[in-house]
C-alpha cells in the first residue's frame, strides 16, 4: 500500500518540522548550559571575594563580643546582688512576705508558681534530652 503523494508531502513537512524543533530544542538547552555555567561562575566569584573581605566579619565579631561581655557583666551583677541580698535577709522574712503575698493575690501568685514551675521543668528536660 502506497502513499499518495500528498501524504508523502505532509509526512516530509512534519518529518522537517520534527527536525527543526530539536534542533531549536538542542540550541536552547546549550545556550541554558552556559547561561548556568556564568551564573554558577559568577556565584563562585563573589562568594570568594565577600569571604576574602573578612574586615566586615571582624567587626560584626568585635561588636558582639561586646554585647555579650555587656550582657554577661549585667547578668554577674544582677546575680551578685541576688546572693547579698540572700545573705542579708532573714529566713523569717522571707516567708512572712511570701504569706502576704499568698493572702494579698492569690491568683497571681498561683500564676506566677506555675509559670517557675513550668519554666524550670523545661530547664531540666532539656538537659536530660
Amino acid at each position: 500500500m502506497e502513499q499518495e503523494p500528498n501524504q508523502k508531502g505532509a509526512a516530509l513537512e512534519v518529518y522537517d518540522k520534527f527536525e527543526e524543533t530539536a534542533a531549536t530544542l538542542s540550541e536552547r538547552a546549550v545556550q541554558l548550559k552556559t547561561q548556568l555555567a556564568d551564573k554558577l561562575a559568577t556565584g563562585a566569584s563573589t562568594i570568594r571575594q565577600r569571604s576574602s573581605d573578612t574586615a566586615k566579619i571582624d567587626d560584626a565579631i568585635a561588636t558582639t563580643k561586646e554585647k555579650v561581655a555587656d550582657a554577661g557583666d549585667r547578668v554577674a551583677s544582677g546575680m551578685e546582688r541576688s546572693a547579698e541580698w540572700l545573705r542579708d535577709t532573714n529566713m523569717s522574712t522571707i516567708k512572712q512576705g511570701l504569706a502576704r503575698q499568698v493572702k494579698e493575690n492569690p491568683g497571681r501568685t498561683l500564676l506566677i508558681a506555675g509559670a517557675i514551675g513550668y519554666l524550670l521543668g523545661r530547664a531540666f528536660k532539656r538537659k536530660d534530652a
